[in-house]
């Protein structure tokens, strides 16, 4: 059989407000384009097919016709769900588009129960292990999944690893065994500013360790993590993340964007290869003076692009400036010469957490933050003295 693993679509994802459908669409499009002309016979995204819980109308309709020309060349879906996903709705769709082989794994679900998609094609047989993203334990219903000595299992991760191997006792000598999941694994690379992974669900809380992933699979199909890589130290070095379709945000600058191509055998090691994609902008940071900034970013074509722009002191109105020189300037930053006689002393326990917050911007930007800004960082203060 023949396997692409896509994964981290994230369709309803803007930059900075603006809309990428266009680029989501195209990006669809030569994805599909490539699982019929390799003439694939399974198409597996491995979570996060949405950017949010309740994702607009055009990113469904960006999905739906995706499927749609899947479904027409007679190709096997299986759609895993992710921590930006809604379990409900993907398990909605499901209730339809199993008819017409899209197979929505939407919660997690005993292998004997659905968790295990068993599909035939060329006189093949395969049993994919399809996880999507695992809530805490206290989140899931662990004694039905686990039995009731789940209560023994110490920490996240030993959960976790607990589901994953229960997951493959759906496979089976003589077949074709795939795992697939939507989870992070210790180790691996991701962006280190900026990163579209949303670091709250990046992190040694939610981390397994690579060992936890099974050895048994012939190819372990992994979404969560933008940047493709083959994860180091997993069993067989048969792990891997394909990483998201498109640069989702500037932590992703530069990054090459692909699906994996995977042959699989009955026994034997998988065979896998990057296809890289060559729809959607891309995104760059341009720095230096005004001037310097307009002309890097004037080389840079269509691509979005991220402004830090150097000063000797404040400039009203340079990011409209910088705006209206480089239309595909999504992000304007100031980088003023810092001096501390330009801030007022005042007595640290004085000041409100407010306060502080506004000293260290102007500090940070050479302006004070926007009302939009300020009234965010309130909320989330607000948020952290409740949790208190």
């Amino acid at each position: 059989m023949r396997l692409l693993h896509t994964a981290d679509w994230h369709l309803g994802r803007t930059i900075r407000g603006r809309s990428r459908v266009p680029e989501f669409d195209a990006v669809l499009q030569e994805v599909t384009g490539v699982a019929i002309e390799e003439g694939v016979d399974v198409f597996l995204v491995a979570g996060d097919i949405f950017d949010t819980m309740s994702p607009p109308p055009e990113a469904e309709r960006l999905l739906y016709s995706a499927l749609r020309r899947l479904v027409e060349a007679k190709i096997d879906i299986v759609l895993v769900a992710g921590n930006h996903d809604n379990p409900r709705r993907l398990a909605a769709l499901g209730q339809l588009a199993d008819l017409l082989g899209v197979h929505a794994q939407s919660h997690v679900r005993r292998w004997d129960e659905g968790g295990t998609v068993r599909l035939e094609r060329n006189g093949e047989q395969l049993r994919l292990a399809a996880l999507p993203w695992v809530p805490e334990g206290r989140a899931l219903n662990a004694e039905e999944i686990l039995g009731p000595s789940f209560e023994s299992y110490q920490g996240y991760a030993e959960f976790v690893g607990e589901v994953y191997q229960q997951a493959t006792q759906g496979f089976e000598d003589g077949a074709i065994n795939v795992f697939a999941a939507h989870v992070f694994v210790d180790g691996s690379k991701v962006a280190t500013i900026d990163g579209s992974e949303r670091r709250i669900h990046i992190g040694q809380t939610y981390a397994v360790m690579p060992s936890a992933l099974p050895g048994h699979a012939q190819y372990v199909a992994l979404g969560h993590v933008h940047e493709p890589q083959v994860v180091l130290g997993a069993p067989n070095n048969a792990a891997t993340y394909s990483g998201s379709l498109l640069q989702l945000d500037f932590g992703e600058a530069g990054q090459e964007k692909i699906v994996r191509i995977v042959d699989l055998e009955p026994g034997r090691p998988a065979r896998h290869r990057p296809v890289a994609l060559t729809s959607g902008k891309q995104l760059a940071e341009v720095r230096g003076t005004f001037e310097e900034v307009v002309a890097q970013g004037e080389r840079l074509g269509d691509a979005y692009l991220r402004a830090t722009v150097r000063l000797d002191g404040p400039t009203p109105g340079l990011a409209q400036r910088v705006r209206d020189a480089l239309p595909n300037c999504v992000d304007v930053r100031i980088e003023q010469r810092r001096d501390a006689e330009d801030l007022p002393e005042a007595l640290i326990e004085t000041l409100t957490p407010t306060d502080l917050y506004v000293r260290y911007y102007q500090y940070e930007h050479g302006q004070p933050p926007s009302p939009e800004t300020l009234a965010v960082f309130r909320e989330v203060l607000e948020e952290a003295t409740v949790q208190q």
